[in-house]
């Protein structure tokens, strides 16, 4: 999943905006906002609703890293169960 180069923000991919520069850098933008607060030269740092976003920032972090845990304990639940109905056929 990219990352925002503006505010830093994780985003799914179908979403935003990837520009690539021709000194060969490539840039993802979440939003139309970040792109334009790029674009005019400002910087994320010095942005309010960039420094607000950081607190939720680590809460979206776990929520992701929940996520991926969740799934893979029910990949290895599938992998169980097959191994299970493979020892009753034999």
């Amino acid at each position: 999943m990219p990352k925002c180069s503006f505010c830093r923000k994780i985003y799914e991919f179908p979403r935003g905006l990837t520009l690539a520069l021709n000194d060969g850098r490539v840039l993802h933008f979440c939003s139309s906002k970040c792109r334009k607060n790029f674009e005019l030269g400002r910087k994320s740092s010095k942005v309010n609703w960039v420094r607000k976003m950081k607190h939720t920032k680590d809460e979206m972090i776990k929520e992701i890293n929940e996520e991926a845990k969740v799934k893979e304990e029910k990949e290895t639940k599938k992998e169980e169960a097959k191994t299970e109905k493979e020892e009753i056929k034999k």
